[in-house]
């Protein structure tokens, strides 16, 4: 079994960090099963279950956000290359 994750490093500060390539997946399907969620509801008239919705989209994002950006000095600008391991 293989574990790949990305390997950015940052162009502004060349801070380098690690993100699990899974895991960033996981986050965009959350973020596109609460879209759904969102529309369903707000076409239902279910004024409670859409802000819900749109509460764990925003979250979703911000996930990534932090994710995607430099720990040290909050960039986005870097560079990425995905490392594969072998799990044991």
């Amino acid at each position: 079994m293989e574990i790949k994750e990305y390997k950015r490093t940052c162009k502004q500060c060349k801070k380098v960090w690690h993100s699990l390539v899974d895991r960033e997946k996981q986050i965009e399907g959350n973020k596109k099963v609460a879209a759904l969620n969102q529309a369903s509801n707000a076409c239902a008239c279910n004024s409670g279950a859409a802000l819900q919705a749109q509460r764990n989209v925003g979250a979703d994002n911000d996930s990534l956000d932090k994710l995607r950006k430099c720990p040290k000095c909050g960039s986005q600008d870097y560079k990425q290359e995905v490392i594969i391991y072998e799990k044991k």
